[in-house]
């Protein structure tokens, strides 16, 4: 059996492959030795028509994962991991026992720490609200209780449920500033939302050493300010500079500068997530932060240049960001791109990186946009083929981005003729099932549910790349919109911790979305007490098998 682990942190991802089909196995036992404490994962669903409670979880022995795959969540960033899986095999699903003939070894020794290559820190949230266990936590059904509900969980500083939604991105944000404000450091951010009780206080305390530029979100009439109560409470009391440059464009930075004692720039905080309450809890974000001189001074540059620009954008400025910026970070070669860019040198830098990919093309995107974008780019990929191998290609959207004079076309077999291609959008579970509880979708009233934009090639070749940031990945966010955009190549670590993190995305929505698109009558309704379930993975030359291989590395 073979068994590879990969985490980002906080969630922790496991593939397995055994040498072929197992005679009576009814799915695998799962065992995590966590601190040296052994224990059996459990899991919520058992076999078709099996008897139950509401919300019951049980042992995987008893209720065993009919896949190869699982996204472990239940471990903690700072614990120590060692898996092992199970085979469960008998004549029924009461009478199973494990396999010792099949079974794994335990795989070594991992610790969930956060800094996956030099000087790189990764994090992100858990805001994914469509899921089992946020309808069981808020204890109400109705749709519009539960907004409620909500909205006073997310608005509500140490909630510990706002606590958990925010997850490790939260709580480092907040330590970094924490520790800005007592040791009288001073940051830089450029911002495109500030809605937060907690982050606005965190302003508040570092008072005149914080500068911010705050831009006035995406408004439909000149003049009006997203950011209006935010700005009105932080005037006066930190070094604070309006950009007002929408509608027409965005300021769509969440960037952040960490000084030294010195006032020299020292480390930058950046991501997709947004300084709001919806950014942090409700929505899927990731950001990075990176101890390196060169690019924290790098940022700090595009700060003063944000500032000085006010509400336009001069040419000087676009001429400017035309220029890549190039510091590496540790062993780490880093590309940085600002926008507004001229002629689109940013995106056609990435398309070729996607071109260029060998093995894989994961990613998470937002809205890109329903024309040249990096969406359209791996899609022309995934129908060109590449010499030899298929490329495995998985990816979770917020929404299709499709016009009717432009149509994206996310889910024609042509994508998946030459490559192995798989999307998915987020849905949620929209009428209770005897193992499931009605989900709300997304927080109502608002309209992001994946909002990282995040495209890694080969994260487990000899030149892994990444592209995080604040982009878009479109044309807009190019040559309209403030934006900045990291290429992190060579980045072992931190490329294996997003495989983790885009997988552990697409799989919560995976199944909810296909879900949508079945007929009723074939919608999964629980495991099959037979072995027969193992034929659809293993099938020699299909798709299934050969994700398999691509996780576990043959």
């Amino acid at each position: 059996m073979k068994v590879k682990v990969y985490h980002n942190g906080d969630d922790v991802f496991i593939a397995w492959k055994p040498d072929g089909f197992i005679p009576e196995c009814r799915g695998f036992a799962l065992m995590r030795r966590r601190n040296g404490i052994e224990e059996t994962v459990s899991t919520w669903v058992g076999f078709e028509g099996q008897s139950h409670q509401e919300g019951e979880r049980r042992a995987s022995t008893n209720w065993p994962i009919q896949k190869y795959q699982w996204t472990d969540y239940m471990a903690n960033p700072g614990d120590k991991v060692q898996y092992r899986v199970l085979p469960m095999v008998g004549p029924d699903k009461d009478n199973l026992r494990p396999d010792p003939t099949t079974s794994s070894d335990w795989t070594k020794e991992i610790t969930l720490t956060h800094e996956f290559d030099p000087q790189i820190e990764a994090y992100f949230n858990r805001g994914i609200v469509a899921a089992q266990w946020i309808s069981r936590r808020l204890g109400i059904t109705a749709e519009d209780l539960k907004s409620k509900k909500l909205r006073i969980v997310i608005e509500t500083p140490n909630d510990p449920l706002r606590r958990y939604l925010h997850g490790p991105l939260g709580s480092r944000l907040f330590e970094v500033l924490a520790y800005a404000a007592k040791s009288k450091r001073h940051i830089y951010a450029a911002l495109y939302e500030l809605d937060d009780e907690q982050l606005e206080a965190a302003l508040e305390t570092l008072g005149r050493r914080a500068h911010v530029v705050l831009a006035n979100g995406s408004v439909k009439e000149s003049g009006d300010d997203q950011n209006r109560e935010a700005r009105e409470r932080l005037r006066d009391k930190i070094d604070l500079h309006d950009r007002f440059i929408s509608p027409g464009a965005l300021g769509h930075n969440k960037f952040l500068v960490i000084c030294d004692t010195r006032k020299k720039p020292r480390w930058v905080w950046t991501g997709s997530q947004n300084w709001t309450k919806t950014g942090l809890c409700t929505q899927a974000n990731n950001s990075v932060l990176i101890d390196d001189v060169d690019l924290a001074e790098e940022y700090r540059k595009q700060w003063d240049l944000l500032k000085e620009a006010g509400d336009e954008t001069p040419e000087d400025l676009k001429e400017s960001n035309s220029d890549p910026r190039d510091p590496n970070v540790g062993n780490a070669p880093v590309r940085l791109w600002f926008t507004p860019t001229i002629g689109q040198v940013d995106l056609k830098e990435a398309r070729q990186v996607i071109v260029g990919a060998k093995q894989a093309i994961l990613f998470l995107m937002f809205n890109p946009g329903p024309k040249d974008t990096l969406l359209n780019k791996i899609i022309e990929t995934a129908r060109a083929g590449t010499d030899g191998k298929r490329l495995y290609i998985r990816g979770a959207i917020n929404q299709d981005p499709s016009t009717t004079a432009n149509p994206v076309e996310l889910f024609a077999t042509q994508n998946s003729e030459k490559a192995d291609f798989g999307v998915v959008l987020p849905a949620a579970i929209d009428e209770a099932t005897s193992w499931f509880r009605r989900e709300m979708k997304q927080l109502p009233g608002t309209f992001a549910m994946v909002h990282s934009k995040v495209v890694l090639i080969d994260p487990f070749g000899d030149h892994p790349v990444l592209l995080t940031g604040s982009h878009n990945l479109g044309p807009k966010a190019s040559v309209t919109n403030d934006e900045n955009l990291l290429l992190i190549r060579d980045a072992p670590g931190l490329a294996a911790a997003y495989a983790a993190n885009i997988m552990a995305i697409y799989n919560q929505y995976r199944w909810r979305f296909r879900r949508q698109i079945q007929p009723k009558n074939k919608r999964w309704e629980g495991l099959v007490d037979a072995a027969t379930w193992q034929n659809g993975y293993l099938k020699p030359g299909s798709a299934a098998l050969r994700e398999i291989d691509f996780w576990v590395g043959v």
